[in-house]
C-alpha cells in the first residue's frame, strides 16, 4: 500500500511540473529550437518527489537470485568418470538446482553457501567447456551466472620409441611412439620440431623423422604433446643418433622400478676405451672403465621417477668415436600390494561413500577397481588412493572386491580385499493383525519395523514361514494353522542373512479364544468361580419337573418361575471338565433348585432347545435324575453337576457352554433357593 501511494505521488508530481512548463511555454518537443529563458519566461523547477518514508517488508519465503562463486573440482578429464563437484556461492536455498549446460542434476542442499551434485559420465566425453549455474524456482530465485566447467584433455605419457637409434646420416625414418593418453591432434616432438604425427589410436602415434635431423650424432629427446585444453607435453624418450664405433651387447641390471634409489649398472659390448662415457636416455654419466668389452656407472635415482624403455648407450671420445647404438633399460612399475581399505564396510542403501585404500606401489597413474570396473582415482601419495563407491554399488547386501592396477610396463593388478555391503539387524515394531483366535486356519499377517531386505525370511516359533518382501518396512508371512491350535502366543522374528544382517527381537502374535458372548471365562484347571443367582432380577419361565434320564424332563407350564444363564468358556488351553453345583452351606432347606448345562456358545432361545440338554437336570437328590452338590451342607435337595458324581461336561479348548440354574419356588419360605452357583474347569 506505501508503495503505490509513493508511486502515485511521484506521478501526480511528474504531471504537475509538465502542466507548469506547459503553462510557462517551455515544453520542447522533438525539432524545437531551444530558446534561452529571460526574466518574463523564468523556467519553473517541478517540486521535489517525496521519498517514501517504508517499503513493504520481502516476502520471507521469497529466496534471492542464487550467486555461483566457484565449482571444485572445476575440471576433469576427458573421458573419465563423472566426479562429484560442490559448488559454493550464496542465496542458496534447499529448492535451488544445479544445472549443467541448463539441464538439472540431482542436487544435494548443504547450505546456503553450498550445493553439491555429481557430473554424469557421458558428458566428459568430449573436450570443451561445459556451463554450470544455479537456478532457485519461485518465489523469487531465478538462475545464477554461469561458471565454465573445463573437460580438458590428459597430459601424454610416453613409455616407448621404436626405433631407439639410427646411424648418422640415415635416410628419413619412421617412428613409431608407444604410450598412453593420445588424442586427436596429438604430435611428436623430435628435439624442437614439430613432425607431422598420424593418430593410431590412444597409446600409439607414428611420424617420419626427416633426413636433416640425422645428420649428426647425438641424442634427441622425443615427446607427445596432447593440444589444449588439457593436454600438455609428456616426459621424453631420447633417439640415438649414432656412430658406428662402440657397440653395446646388454645392461645389467636391464630393469628398474619406477622411483627406485640409484641403480649400479654394468654395460657390456665392444670398442669400449678409457673415456667411453655411459649415456643413459640422453644424460651422459660418471663412467669406470674396465676393459675394452665392459664399463660400469651408476644411474641417479633423479632418471628412474618415470617409466618407461630408456636408451643406454656409449660414447666414444674423439678422434673418431662417437655414440654407440643403444640397448634399452626398462623402468617399470610394480605390481601394487594392498594391506587395507578404509572404512571396509557400509550398510546397504547407503550413499556415495569415499573409501582410502592402503598399500605399497601406488603411484600418479594407479588405478582403484571396485568388482573389476574402474573408480574415480585420487594419488595420495606412494602408499595411499582415494576413490568413492557409488549409491549404486551400495544398493544391495554383498561383498565388494577392491583391487588397484599399475600400467604398463611392468605393473599389474595386486590381490584383492574385501569392502562389504552389509544387511541391518532387522526390528520388529508391529503385527496386523496382533492377536488371532485359536484353532484359526493358517493366517497371513503383515510385519512392520525396519532395515528388511528382499532376502529377510521370517520366523514363526523358531520356524521359517512363507514370507514375501514389500519394502524395507513392512514383510508378510503366513503362521501356520499348527501353532495357532491352543491359546497362548506365537514369537515372531525376522533374519536378515550375512553379510552383516541377524536376527530381530521376538515379537509374539497373540493366540486368544473368541470372547464374544462369553459372561464367564473359567480360568485355570482347578479354580472356583461364584456366580451370584440374584433370581429377584431374572426372567420368568417354565421350570423344569422332577424326572430321571435327561430325554424323561419335561417343563412344567403353569408354574414360571425365574431362571439364571451363564455362558461361560474354558479358557485353560487344554480339554477340560466343566462342574456347576449350587451353594447350599447356609443350613435349612435351602435347596429347591435345578441345574443343568446346555453345551452351546449361546442361550437357549425357546423352550424346546432348554430341553435339549447334553447332559442331566440336576434337582440335587442322590440317585437317578438327581445329583447332589459337593456344598449341601444340612440341605436334602442342593443341586450339583461335576466330575465327582459323573454330571461334568467336557469342553474342548475355548468351547463354550450355558450354565442354567432355575428354583422350584422363588417364593417359598420353606425353600429357599440358592444365592450363589460354582464352577470350576477340572
Amino acid at each position: 500500500m506505501r508503495r503505490s501511494f509513493a508511486f502515485f505521488a511521484l506521478l501526480l508530481a511528474f504531471i504537475t511540473a509538465v502542466l507548469v512548463a506547459c503553462a510557462q511555454g517551455d515544453v520542447r518537443t522533438e525539432g524545437a529550437v531551444d530558446i534561452a529563458p529571460t526574466a518574463a519566461t523564468e523556467k519553473v523547477e517541478p517540486p521535489p518527489v517525496p521519498a517514501p518514508t517504508a517499503t513493504t517488508p520481502p516476502n520471507p519465503d521469497e529466496a534471492l537470485a542464487p550467486v555461483v562463486s566457484s565449482v571444485d573440482p572445476a575440471s576433469a578429464t576427458v573421458g573419465s568418470v563423472g566426479p562429484s563437484i560442490t559448488v559454493t556461492g550464496n542465496n542458496f536455498v534447499p529448492r535451488s538446482i544445479v544445472q549443467l549446460d541448463g539441464a538439472p542434476l540431482a542436487t544435494s542442499f548443504v547450505s546456503a553457501t553450498e550445493l553439491r551434485a555429481t557430473i554424469p559420465t557421458n558428458k566428459l566425453t568430449v573436450v570443451g567447456a561445459l556451463r554450470i549455474s544455479v537456478g532457485t524456482s519461485p518465489p523469487g530465485g531465478g538462475a545464477s551466472k554461469e561458471v565454465l566447467f573445463e573437460v580438458a584433455n590428459p597430459r601424454p605419457q610416453v613409455t616407448a620409441l621404436s626405433p631407439l637409434s639410427v646411424m648418422v646420416g640415415a635416410g628419413p625414418t619412421g617412428v613409431t611412439v608407444t604410450g598412453s593418453s593420445f588424442v586427436q591432434g596429438a604430435r611428436i616432438v623430435f628435439g624442437a620440431t614439430d613432425l607431422v604425427t598420424a593418430f593410431l589410436s590412444p597409446t600409439e602415434l607414428s611420424a617420419t623423422i626427416p633426413a636433416g635431423s640425422l645428420g649428426a650424432a647425438g641424442s634427441v629427446p622425443v615427446t607427445v604433446v596432447n593440444p589444449a585444453p588439457g593436454g600438455g607435453a609428456s616426459t621424453s624418450i631420447s633417439f640415438t643418433v649414432a656412430n658406428p664405433d662402440a657397440a653395446v651387447q646388454s645392461v645389467s641390471p636391464s630393469a628398474a622400478l619406477v622411483g627406485s634409489a640409484a641403480v649400479a649398472l654394468t654395460v657390456s659390448g665392444a670398442g669400449f676405451v678409457n673415456g667411453s662415457a655411459v649415456v643413459f636416455n640422453g644424460q651422459q654419466l660418471a663412467t669406470t672403465f674396465v676393459s675394452g668389452g665392459e664399463v660400469r656407472t651408476t644411474i641417479p635415482a633423479a632418471s628412474l621417477g618415470a617409466a618407461g624403455d630408456f636408451p643406454v648407450a656409449i660414447r666414444n671420445p674423439p678422434p673418431g668415436g662417437g655414440i654407440s647404438a643403444p640397448v634399452a633399460f626398462r623402468v617399470q612399475y610394480p605390481a601394487p600390494a594392498l594391506t587395507a581399505v578404509t572404512p571396509s564396510s557400509a550398510p546397504a542403501g547407503s550413499g556415495p561413500t569415499k573409501v582410502q585404500v592402503t598399500g605399497v606401489g601406488f603411484f600418479i597413474t594407479s588405478q582403484v577397481m571396485f568388482d573389476g570396473a574402474p573408480a574415480a582415482t585420487t594419488y595420495v601419495d606412494g602408499t595411499r588412493l582415494e576413490a568413492t563407491l557409488s549409491a549404486a554399488q551400495l544398493a544391495t547386501a554383498a561383498p565388494i572386491t577392491v583391487r588397484v592396477t599399475n600400467p604398463a610396463p611392468g605393473g599389474g593388478t595386486s590381490s584383492a580385499l574385501s569392502f562389504t555391503v552389509t544387511n541391518a539387524v532387522p526390528t520388529i515394531t508391529g503385527l496386523n493383525p496382533p492377536s488371532v483366535v485359536s484353532g484359526s486356519p493358517d493366517r497371513t499377517i503383515t510385519v512392520t519395523g525396519t532395515g528388511f531386505v528382499p532376502a529377510s525370511t521370517v520366523q514363526s516359533n523358531g520356524m521359517n514361514v512363507m514370507a514375501s518382501f514389500v519394502s524395507a518396512t513392512q514383510l508378510t508371512a503366513v503362521v501356520p494353522s499348527s501353532q495357532l491350535l491352543f491359546p497362548g502366543s506365537v514369537a515372531i522374528t525376522v533374519r536378515n542373512p550375512a553379510p552383516g544382517g541377524g536376527t530381530s527381537v521376538a515379537r509374539n502374535l497373540t493366540v486368544g479364544c473368541d470372547t464374544s458372548g462369553v459372561d464367564v471365562a473359567l480360568g485355570p484347571l482347578g479354580t472356583v468361580t461364584a456366580l451370584p443367582t440374584t433370581f429377584a432380577s431374572a426372567t420368568a419361565m417354565p421350570r423344569f419337573t422332577t424326572a430321571g434320564a435327561c430325554t424323561d424332563v419335561n417343563l412344567d407350564g403353569a408354574n414360571l418361575q425365574p431362571a439364571r444363564f451363564w455362558i461361560v468358556q474354558n479358557t485353560a488351553g487344554v480339554p477340560v471338565t466343566l462342574s456347576a453345583w449350587a451353594d447350599c452351606t447356609l443350613g435349612g432347606k435351602q435347596d429347591d433348585a435345578y441345574l443343568t448345562f446346555y453345551k452351546r456358545p449361546t442361550l437357549p432361545a425357546n423352550d424346546a432347545e432348554r430341553l435339549g440338554c447334553t447332559n442331566v437336570v440336576s434337582e440335587g437328590l442322590n440317585g437317578v435324575g438327581g445329583y447332589s452338590s459337593p456344598e449341601r451342607g444340612v440341605s436334602e435337595w442342593c443341586p450339583g453337576l461335576t466330575k465327582a458324581n459323573g454330571g461334568g461336561l467336557v469342553l474342548g479348548v475355548c468351547e463354550k457352554a450355558v450354565v442354567h440354574i432355575q428354583p422350584w419356588s422363588a417364593t417359598s419360605t420353606t425353600y429357599v433357593p440358592p444365592t450363589t452357583v460354582k464352577v470350576k474347569p477340572e
